[in-house]
């Protein structure tokens, strides 16, 4: 490799400098499975060297259907911290300032202001670093999401999301996909969707045929789709009848998926694993991203009515727990303690979600769309693709929604702790910190939880109380692994949505309120959660 070469996924990438996503796919390449070719502009390339890399991977990258840059931060796909959704990523024509603005606008997406404030809320410190990976826009049958625990070598519990052409409506959860789940000790059940329209990367001619137009499909021709439009590089088409009325994911290609997937996550030491994934017109498999799973799948929990009781409307169970409070609609003054109602659970609600909502629901979308995800790592309580939520619901409606169940339903009042206003004051709140301060704050906490850190050193407890005027326990979120042994004078409590908490025995209950603080003390993010 030359001075002036950019690196590729088929050489040894390092994430300071790549970005965890390209990283990661290197690893994925390197032990044999079928990632897409990419180019790698790192972190620290000057700008004014942007447009000789442009032409450098121009010149590299066959691209019939153009290119995708895609985010590659440092601090991305984490095993707490998936910044889902949150980064930019662009198909592009293979053209010198079209790739150009789309590499620009994935850099500058690292200093955008939903990114950092979700940096904060998670307790990520480091600046910013960015990569930007290049591929050729890949041109899918079908494509989407898995999510799995996996035990030696097996995907044992797991959920599918698919959808024809490209995922990005799935992702941004704009449309629901059809869905494929298992449980520990069930069969496996599949959910159709109905889909009436798809996105595919096009070829030049093809995004020069006005609206109404057709375009072929497959190689042979013999499948073709009616344009609704086309924009920045992408179709998008009218589903056709054909495709309509098979499965988008067959039971073959689902077992060849989950095979992948179990053996992408043994190359990456993982037992929970996210994965994107692409199926092209020949049948060939492709990963697209593979990351550690930030949070657990939900445990589907049985409603406590009937179907047919039409004061509860049902969705998708997206991110487990119960939360109570007034409807508003996305763009509210006050979101705090209050359940939020959107139409697709995109990136553009995740500052409403580090408000601190009581629950979310949403009108279209799944379990697996990104900012589903960050919900299930916020604990906040979510259900999806309620479909008549924004007609059945007025603002101010007090409603009880089940993130375990899919539920939303009329609720009598606001819980007591729910109707306090957000004074500040932390007499009933533990505050959750990634290190312990010396000397102990004085703000008044009734408690700190110290936040485990997978890639750092796991904290003694024994070490945690002396000095301290309040309790101290350690928080293991999401799948971090529970401790082999509970330390003496600990007990180990379950926290629904969040992870296991070590809790001293000697001490009261812990508060059923956790809280970020910010720089200045301020809160930014309030959570009641249920033991």
């Amino acid at each position: 490799m030359t001075a002036t070469d950019l690196p590729s996924l088929d050489q040894d990438l390092h994430a300071e400098t790549a970005g965890a996503k390209a990283t990661t796919l290197a690893r994925l390449a390197a032990a044999g499975l079928p990632v897409p070719a990419g180019i790698v502009v790192p972190v620290d390339h000057p700008d004014e060297r942007l447009p000789a890399a442009v032409a450098e991977i121009l010149a590299r990258c066959p691209a019939p259907h153009g290119l995708i840059a895609r985010s590659s931060a440092v601090a991305e796909d984490g095993a707490t911290t998936s910044f889902a959704g949150l980064y930019t990523s662009r198909i592009s024509p293979a053209h010198p300032q079209a790739l150009l603005d789309a590499v620009r606008a994935v850099r500058a997406s690292a200093h955008h202001p939903t990114a950092t404030a979700y940096s904060q809320a998670r307790g990520v410190t480091a600046p910013p670093r960015m990569a930007v990976l290049v591929q050729p826009a890949l041109r899918p049958t079908c494509s989407g999401v898995l999510a799995a625990d996996v035990t030696d070598g097996r995907c044992t519990r797991w959920r599918i999301e698919a959808v024809r052409g490209l995922a990005e409506p799935l992702v941004s959860g704009t449309q629901t996909g059809e869905t494929h789940t298992l449980s520990q000790g069930h069969h496996a059940t599949v959910r159709t969707a109905v889909q009436e329209t798809m996105q595919l990367p096009g070829t030049p001619c093809e995004l020069d045929k006005p609206p109404g137009e057709w375009v072929s499909l497959d190689p042979a021709g013999s499948v073709q789709a009616k344009i609704r439009t086309s924009d920045a590089g992408v179709l998008h088409l009218y589903t056709p009848v054909p495709l309509a009325e098979r499965p988008v994911l067959t039971p073959e290609a689902r077992e060849r998926l989950l095979a992948t997937a179990a053996t992408a996550a043994t190359a990456l030491g993982l037992q929970h694993i996210d994965v994107e994934w692409a199926i092209d017109s020949h049948g060939k498999f492709h990963l697209v991203q593979a990351r550690p799973l930030t949070a657990p799948l939900t445990d589907h929990t049985a409603g406590q009515a009937a179907a047919d009781d039409d004061q509860i409307l049902h969705g998708i169970a997206a991110a487990p727990g119960r939360g109570t409070g007034p409807t508003v609609h996305t763009g509210a003054d006050d979101i705090t303690s209050r359940v939020l109602l959107c139409h697709a659970l995109g990136p553009e609600t995740v500052p409403a979600l580090l408000t601190g909502p009581a629950a979310v629901v949403a009108t279209t979308g799944g379990e697996l769309s990104h900012t589903a995800i960050i919900t299930r790592e916020l604990g906040i309580p979510c259900v999806t693709n309620v479909t008549t939520a924004l007609t059945a619901l007025t603002p101010g409606t007090i409603v009880e929604v089940d993130g375990g169940a899919g539920t939303v339903r009329p609720a009598p009042a606001i819980p007591t702790q729910r109707t306090e206003p957000d004074s500040g004051q932390l007499g009933a709140t533990a505050v959750l910190a990634r290190t312990l301060e010396q000397p102990p704050p004085g703000d008044g906490r009734a408690a700190t939880l110290l936040w485990y850190d997978p890639n750092g050193p796991t904290p003694e407890p024994s070490i945690l109380g002396p000095g301290s005027p309040h309790p101290v326990g350690v928080l293991f979120p999401g799948h971090a692994p529970d401790p082999v042994t509970v330390p003496a004078g600990y007990r180990p409590i379950r926290l629904p949505g969040l992870g296991t908490l070590l809790w001293p025995q000697d001490a009261p209950p812990p508060p059923i309120e956790i809280a970020v603080l910010g720089p200045d003390r301020q809160i930014l993010y309030r959570r009641t959660v249920s033991q």
